[in-house]
């Protein structure tokens, strides 16, 4: 009975979360609260950037992004290559480009198409790759293509918020969404070269999934690693062969400049939670530069050792149980580094938690087919699905309340990510961290 009455709270707590996803999804979608820009509006800096590379391929794309944050300068300046061409097609200002040369140098081809077309290229694209991604997670699990499990986890994809907004905005997130899951399933099937690929390829589009790079030494996994040194090296080559080593030496200074980060609700940072403790206020995209024209060394610093402290902490687990794990556990690790390397990543917008996905999935499917779950890791597990997927907790903390609430709302984000990622990483014994394979029936 007390068996029984374990799967019924696990189910039920399953069922709230789905409909919260779909509400909030139908919410986003008709209602349109809480949008952070315009559609598309990432995606036309990767295109026109692509445009830029593509007449000049050593053209500097971060004029204007190396002498103050980019976060404060919300559109590239007169006279840089990038705004110019934006002009020639008719856009009257641009975000400034962030990112390494890669992206925009793997989108030259569709910068030749108009851009309408572009769009609809990219967004097709995005939704391919969602499903993609989908469909590998379900491989891993042994959900079957055509069953009720692979709709319910295709609807959950697609209502989830933080795929939703990256979609809507066209953000290179979904592209790293596939390349993790690629990532974590080729490890989970032993192709480590694949495995090393994956990550090689996302670290080099966006930086940050090098804080993996620890967690294979931790494992001794060397073929892994000498592959992914090697291969990131070999793009890393091709970037200064193409662009220039003075390009790739000015995005590490776009790096450097933009290293503490932007303390707007949108961004779900522990920079940001520190910052609106410091501040005591919570702060919108609008209202965030101003206290970022003259920042506050002493915060830099504390976010600095907070960030870093945690990042050691998680790591330090994972040395712990270094022996306990199997295959399929440190691909669940993998996944919820997906967590981690968002928290404490200066910038991770909302959207960076596309990745986060795929934690949800694992972990909803390890509770659903486990006859001994803890209660605590199955109602963190859900209020970490319902916090991060839908925009409920976004919306509350813009009303009208006090500073105090604003913050504690707006803060459950990045707590609920942090402690369900130490609870997972504290207790990664085989049984408790593992990934069930085998379906109900078997």
């Amino acid at each position: 009975m007390r068996h029984l009455a374990r799967i019924f709270e696990i189910k039920t707590l399953f069922a709230l979360t789905l409909a919260s996803l779909l509400t909030g999804s139908l919410i986003q979608q008709y209602l349109g609260h809480d949008r952070m820009s315009q559609g598309n509006v990432d995606f036309y800096v990767y295109y026109l950037s692509a445009g830029v590379i593509h007449d000049n391929p050593r053209a500097n794309l971060y004029e204007g992004a190396t002498d103050v944050s980019p976060m404060l300068r919300l559109e590239a300046p007169d006279g840089s290559a990038l705004l110019s061409r934006a002009r020639a097609v008719g856009f009257d200002h641009v975000l400034p480009y962030i990112y390494p040369p890669l992206l925009a140098d793997l989108l030259v081809p569709i910068s030749r198409i108009p851009v309408t077309l572009a769009v609809i290229l990219w967004r097709a694209l995005n939704l391919i790759l969602v499903f993609f991604s989908v469909f590998l997670l379900a491989r891993m699990l042994r959900i079957p293509t055509l069953s009720y499990e692979f709709v319910v986890l295709s609807f959950v994809a697609y209502s989830y918020f933080p795929i939703h907004e990256a979609v809507f905005i066209g953000q290179v997130t979904i592209i790293l969404l596939a390349l993790w899951t690629i990532g974590i399933v080729a490890y989970f099937d032993d192709c480590l070269f694949l495995s090393a690929a994956a990550f090689a390829l996302a670290t080099a589009l966006k930086v940050t999934p090098i804080l993996l790079f620890p967690l294979f030494v931790i494992w001794k996994d060397r073929k892994w690693f000498i592959s992914y040194l090697a291969i990131l090296c070999g793009l890393v080559s091709a970037m200064v062969a193409i662009n220039g080593l003075h390009i790739v030496t000015t995005y590490l200074s776009v790096m450097s400049v933009m290293s503490d980060g932007i303390p707007a609700y949108t961004n779900k940072s522990l920079g940001s939670l520190v910052a609106w403790v410091f501040y005591g206020k919570i702060f919108t995209l609008e209202s965030a530069p101003q206290v970022m024209v003259n920042p506050h060394y002493t915060l830099s610093v504390i976010t600095k050792i907070i960030s870093g402290t945690f990042y050691l902490f998680c790591l330090f687990l994972v040395w712990r149980s270094r022996h306990w794990l199997n295959r399929a556990s440190k691909a669940a690790t993998i996944a919820i580094y997906g967590l981690i390397v968002s928290v404490v990543s200066p910038l991770s917008w909302r959207h960076a938690y596309t990745v986060a996905f795929i934690v949800l999935v694992l972990f909803w499917v390890k509770a659903l087919r486990s006859s001994r779950l803890r209660r605590v890791h199955a109602v963190l597990l859900a209020l970490m699905s319902f916090t991060l997927g839908t925009v409920f907790v976004d919306v509350a903390a813009q009303s009208p309340l006090p500073q105090l609430c604003k913050i504690i709302l707006g803060s459950f984000w990045v707590v609920f990510a942090v402690v369900f990622s130490v609870d997972v990483l504290y207790h990664a014994r085989e049984d408790e961290c593992s990934i069930e394979v085998t379906s109900p029936a078997n």
